[in-house]
């Protein structure tokens, strides 16, 4: 099978595309046919080094395909379903993929193949920290720096969802879009003062907040009230703070909470943007778009040749 490959890590354009075996399915894994892989930062930390494995490495942790062959599986998935999960760290950007049952979900019918694959990471981080560690609320003040990223949108959509005040942080340029989503206030990421401005916005500071970039986190701890809870999934080191709970966590895969989304996705109480699609040989500028920190819909790389034929980028 066709892959994309890291053989030694560095910069997106070390990556090519290669010839693979076919991954032989485990005990509970299914075997997906790859439409189309979505990428996000946590992809251009795994090519930079971030990858503790062994090389060479197909990187990509999320997906959107159809299962193949009589899986035996008592959970519905039967050949030619389309379905999309989060396998593990990596294995995504390939022809073919194998998914634990417990990873995986059957495409909702409110989402397109192209934007399915860019959902399970930041949705299900999104809703680890927003539904779980939080536990968010009616009319909690909810803060979201980085809110215009692939995290970020979620996690907008879900507070606001539950009811929350939700105030976010982002470039300039995505103001509109923040909002759009569901924020009430959005400041400014480059302002000196933006956690001055977001504690004069919610009377005080945040109720509770979650951190999707490291370079928000001293100024989240500003920005929230005494008391506050911080969840973050950034792996950096946290900022000492008054009075603030901080609660690291990492993202974890999970087919049970994607489907509980899907009827929030088929009723567009969430939705995503798979703008950016990129083709085997555009690996490198999809990598490189992400890094850049573009938001103006994710970065998806399509890998299914049929699907490619019928799509104009």
């Amino acid at each position: 099978m066709r892959a994309l490959l890291v053989e030694q890590f560095g910069d997106p354009e070390s990556l090519r595309v290669g010839e693979l075996g076919l991954p032989e399915p485990g005990r509970d894994e299914i075997l997906v046919r790859v439409l189309a892989a979505g990428i996000g930062p946590w992809d251009v930390e795994q090519i930079g080094g971030g990858w503790k494995g062994p090389l060479p490495y197909v990187p990509g942790a999320q997906f959107a395909g159809l299962v193949v062959g009589d899986t035996g599986s008592d959970a519905g998935f039967n050949e030619g379903v389309p379905v999309y999960g989060w396998p593990g760290p990596g294995g995504c950007c390939a022809q073919y993929v194998t998914c634990h049952v417990e990873r995986l979900a059957p495409l909702p019918a409110g989402l397109r193949v192209t934007d399915a694959a860019a959902v399970p990471v930041g949705a299900l981080t999104a809703d680890q920290g927003i539904n779980g560690i939080l536990a968010v609320k009616t009319a909690d003040r909810v803060l979201i720096t980085a809110a215009a990223g692939g995290l970020g949108q979620f996690a907008v959509q879900m507070a606001r969802a539950l009811g929350a005040i939700v105030v976010g942080v982002s470039g300039r340029r995505d103001h509109e879009l923040v909002h759009r989503l569901g924020a009430a206030m959005v400041v400014d990421q480059t302002a000196p003062d933006w956690p001055d401005q977001v504690r004069e916005m919610t009377d005080g500071g945040a109720d509770k907040v979650l951190a999707c970039s490291a370079a928000s986190l001293p100024g989240t701890a500003r920005a929230a009230r005494d008391g506050a809870t911080i969840a973050t999934p950034v792996r950096a080191g946290l900022p000492d703070a008054r009075q603030i709970k901080w609660r690291p966590y990492e993202g974890r895969p999970s087919g049970s909470r994607l489907i509980w989304m899907a009827p929030r996705f088929d009723d567009g109480r969430l939705s995503v943007s798979a703008q950016a699609m990129y083709f085997w040989q555009e690996a490198a500028q999809a990598y490189r778009r992400v890094e850049r920190a573009d938001p103006s819909g994710q970065a998806v790389l399509i890998v299914d040749e049929d699907l490619a034929a019928t799509l104009e980028v």
